[in-house]
């Protein structure tokens, strides 16, 4: 049996929703131009981190593609914020060149101006993977850490729903700072930005930043309490939502009904069907977890969640 760790390069290897392809990220950099109180990828929590030249980054892709014997695979660029990088539109161009089909970004959208859009997109990206956290300009630029920043994401959000065949994912970071305006949110989003179709709702990961501000990240029995529901709501409105690694457990706000859609579930099940155990260091099994038809598929709570929370609003699901 291989063992498979979370450091490794391959993320995961999704489900319809996104087309069914490896995923494969590679992170450009860690510098970002906003000071979010709850990110987790920092100098901090990445020490070895090396920023790669253009060269490195397309030698990697070309391993990548040797290595799957075939060019059906998707790469995501993050960071930081990819478009700190003044080579990011040679870089796309690079990936493109080398027959990869499939090339999203990850970004906070604010740097992401017309012209610049137009030009990722004419070089190669299809996909924008987006930070946007709250549809209330106060509470978005009291998370982002920049005054005046909110209409610029807005607009250049929207700009975006001129392209064909663009596809755009919101990623909203759910915490004590924005969860009671969650229904509203997706109002807003249906409203402002109706060619966007997914939703990857992410909540606290309790690392780098995040973990020196813990007290951001809600309790389990107040989302149940508050949030059971929501689901239904936005799959009302006609988005579809995906539960990603650092979203919810699956007995969380009714996710048991949408685990189809649960990362998580999907790695898993994909992992055991290969004969490969994942170690998962960030997670862990509580005692309601033990007779959980999801353990296994689920990875369980943040170990900082048990410290923080202890085991208050896990529920163990009992069939499917």
């Amino acid at each position: 049996m291989k063992e498979y760790g979370t450091d490794t390069l391959i993320i995961i290897k999704l489900n319809k929703i996104m087309n069914n392809i490896r995923s494969y990220l590679i992170r450009l950099n860690i510098a970002c131009n906003e000071k979010c109180s709850f990110c987790n990828v920092t100098q901090e929590t990445e020490p070895n981190f090396k920023e790669k030249s253009i060269f490195e980054i397309l030698f990697l892709v070309k391993q990548i593609i040797k290595r799957e014997g075939k060019k059906d695979i998707k790469i995501s660029l993050s960071g930081g914020e990819p478009l700190l990088r003044k080579d990011i539109e040679l870089i796309v161009l690079g990936i493109k060149k080398l027959g990869v089909n499939s090339i999203e970004m990850q970004t906070n959208a604010s740097l992401l101006f017309n012209d610049r859009a137009e030009k990722l997109i004419k070089n190669g990206i299809n996909k924008f993977f987006i930070s946007f956290h709250s549809h209330k300009q106060e509470i978005f630029e009291n998370y982002v850490g920049l005054k005046g920043i909110f209409p610029k994401v807005v607009s250049n959000i929207k700009n975006l729903g001129k392209y064909k065949n663009i596809e755009v994912i919101l990623n909203p970071v759910i915490s004590k700072k924005n969860y009671k305006e969650l229904k509203d949110y997706f109002d807003f989003v249906k409203e402002e930005f109706p060619f966007v179709k997914y939703i990857s709702l992410s909540f606290i990961q309790p690392h780098g930043k995040a973990k020196k501000n813990i007290n951001l990240m809600l309790d389990y029995e107040t989302i149940n309490k508050d949030l059971f529901g929501i689901l239904d709501y936005v799959y009302n409105l006609g988005f579809v939502v995906n539960n990603p690694y650092c979203g919810l457990p699956i007995c969380i706000m009714g996710w048991d009904k949408y685990n189809v859609n649960c990362i998580e579930v999907i790695e898993n099940k994909m992992l055991i069907d290969s004969g490969i155990i994942k170690k998962d260091n960030n997670k862990i099994y509580i005692k309601e977890c033990e007779k959980c038809i999801y353990k296994g598929l689920c990875n369980g709570i943040w170990k900082e969640y048990k410290e923080l929370y202890g085991s208050k609003g896990i529920n163990c699901i009992n069939s499917y």
